[in-house]
């Protein structure tokens, strides 16, 4: 009798095993998004919009420094990063390792903005100070506050002023973008910087919560600019392309297949990229607006 028990048991087993995976659609699947934590508002209303048209795709999403969603992505632990930069010459070359072509889906033009306390005197900044800055010989006093220490707005200016070494800067590691707008609020002597899309969406609460609270920077190219040459990362500058510290939001994966390309596309696709202009950022991919003009007289 024990021994057609364990012939039973192996059987279901094997039964189990054989069935096959829950197919991967675009509109009923499963995939899970590493995402940089500075890019949380505009990931959100993404699959927010994308569940909106396919209730059963089922999209979980994990926000963490970009360097670390890239990597994972790759080990295949998540299915898609999005992040602010393309992929390294090592990381391409694993990706054509792996026979995998590298195809970056650019969704968003984004800037890092730059906040400090409304006491603070400080109205604008160059990017010549900007390096000063970090470099520790200018405004010591004052704090550089990013997001973690593997911050992507820290990489991201550390390449823009070509910063080799900030062991002399006065920076703070905090505990996520919104940690960086709340120590802002309470120290006058300190300078944030967070994903535009944290204070870019005036329909949205939270967004004007953060922005009457704060007092946003202009930033100029050159220290000789006159007043009018300051820009702030708005709809306008960023679509002007004048704001200094305009970064790209781009979307990785390795599996160009099922509800992971899906999601890809709808974010670059017209839906997705009204989204991104809701959302006060300039969709990548621009869509004309038609317009039907009807010149029959009323009747």
């Amino acid at each position: 009798m024990r021994k057609y028990v364990l012939l039973l048991i192996c059987a279901l087993l094997l039964t189990e095993c054989s069935k096959p995976e829950k197919p991967d659609l675009p509109n009923d699947g499963e995939i899970t998004i590493a995402a940089d934590e500075s890019l949380k508002p505009i990931i959100d209303a993404q699959v927010m919009a994308y569940n909106a048209h396919y209730p059963k795709a089922i999209i979980h999403v994990r926000y963490m420094p970009e360097q670390k969603a890239i990597a994972l992505m790759m080990s295949d632990s998540v299915d898609i990063a999005v992040a602010t930069r393309e992929a390294t010459a090592n990381e391409r070359s694993y990706y054509t390792s792996r026979k995998i072509d590298y195809l970056p889906a650019r969704m968003a033009l984004d800037g890092v903005a730059l906040i400090t306390n409304p006491a603070s005197p400080i109205e604008h900044i160059s990017l010549p100070e900007l390096k000063e800055m970090f470099e520790g010989k200018l405004n010591t006093d004052y704090k550089l506050v990013f997001d973690n220490s593997n911050s992507s707005n820290l990489y991201y200016m550390l390449q823009k002023l070509n910063v080799q070494d900030v062991k002399k800067a006065n920076i703070f590691a905090a505990n996520g973008n919104k940690d960086v707008i709340e120590y802002v609020k309470k120290n006058p002597k300190a300078i944030g910087l967070i994903g535009g899309n944290w204070i870019s969406d005036l329909d949205d609460a939270n967004s004007r919560s953060f922005i009457e609270s704060v007092k946003v920077l202009g930033v100029s190219k050159s220290d000789k600019a006159g007043e009018n040459e300051y820009y702030k990362p708005t709809t306008e500058s960023l679509r002007a392309r004048k704001y200094p510290l305009e970064r790209r939001v781009l979307l990785h994966t390795m599996k160009h297949y099922g509800l992971s390309k899906a999601f890809i596309r709808f974010c670059c696709a017209q839906i997705g990229q009204l989204v991104v202009e809701k959302s006060g950022l300039i969709p990548y991919y621009v869509y004309p607006k038609g317009v039907i003009v009807n010149r029959e007289p009323a009747k």
